[in-house]
């Protein structure tokens, strides 16, 4: 059932429709890219950049300096820009949300944007253009999928009820870098009803819109989690470090539908049994 966002202040429901025109722009430049002359290169960190990657914050940077010149901006490409007053929040942009894969061709891949306000991320907005979906979440109002373009129509979705790993879809972004990080990771696929490593921005909206119960992953940094944070806390979920506690800025995320989370966290954590 197609719904539209309820009341919210006048504020949020700005900030909310600008994010969504921001993903719009970001849409158009990227798809632009995707699958063309990518001009791919590797940064100091190993991870690649592409002439999308640039062009997308770039653009991005200019539209929010005319609107928002008092917020600061928070980007993958860029760094930090501050604003015009230290008090009226930051944007958190990835350009693109799984570069290795848009270099590649493959679908899955999407535009970040997030708005923060006294550490607390207020709006979050991941498009996928490739994908045809759209994913988002402002604090209070709920969270929603709808397709790309579709501005504030879509509709509400939540996290699953299941209650048990045993019974949970499980996710990962690497199971290669997970096992760096959790040793008795694989415990956690073993005890799972099924796992997959989908990886990156569409494996925590997968859990946001209930097709599956939990992602881990380690490695994303705050610009790749931002987004993603609103819109699975506000579909009725928890994303978290993995000693539980509300963060971005970890190095690593765990998100769930709530129901499983401590549960999860407790095998994920636990020593590998010999």
């Amino acid at each position: 059932m197609t719904q539209t966002q309820p009341s919210a202040t006048p504020e949020l429901r700005d900030l909310l429709a600008f994010a969504l025109e921001l993903a719009d722009e970001a849409d158009r430049i990227a798809m632009s890219f995707y699958r063309g002359d990518l001009g791919t290169t590797t940064k100091a960190d190993g991870s690649l950049v592409t002439l999308a990657d640039k062009a997308v914050e770039a653009r991005l940077r200019e539209l929010l300096a005319g609107r928002y010149p008092q917020h600061a901006i928070l980007g993958e490409e860029e760094g930090y820009t501050a604003g015009e007053s230290i008090d009226d929040g930051r944007w958190i942009l990835d350009p693109i949300d799984g570069t290795h894969g848009f270099a590649r061709g493959l679908p899955v891949w999407a535009c970040l944007v997030a708005y923060e306000r006294g550490g607390e991320v207020q709006v979050g907005v991941a498009s996928a253009p490739a994908l045809g979906t759209r994913w988002w979440a402002a604090r209070g109002l709920g969270a929603y999928r709808g397709a790309t373009g579709g501005g504030h129509a879509g509709e509400r979705i939540h996290v699953s009820s299941i209650a048990t790993v045993a019974e949970s879809h499980v996710l990962n972004g690497s199971m290669k870098y997970a096992l760096q990080r959790w040793p008795n990771a694989q415990a956690v696929n073993d005890a799972a009803w099924r796992e997959r490593g989908y990886g990156d921005f569409w494996s925590h909206c997968l859990v946001a819109e209930g097709a599956a119960e939990a992602m881990y992953e380690y490695g994303p940094q705050a610009w790749d989690l931002a987004a993603l944070q609103v819109i699975v806390e506000e579909a009725g979920g928890r994303l978290t470090d993995d000693q539980g506690e509300r963060a971005i800025d970890r190095g690593h995320a765990v998100t769930s539908n709530g129901l499983v989370h401590d549960e999860l966290l407790a095998v994920l954590t636990a020593a590998p049994s010999r």
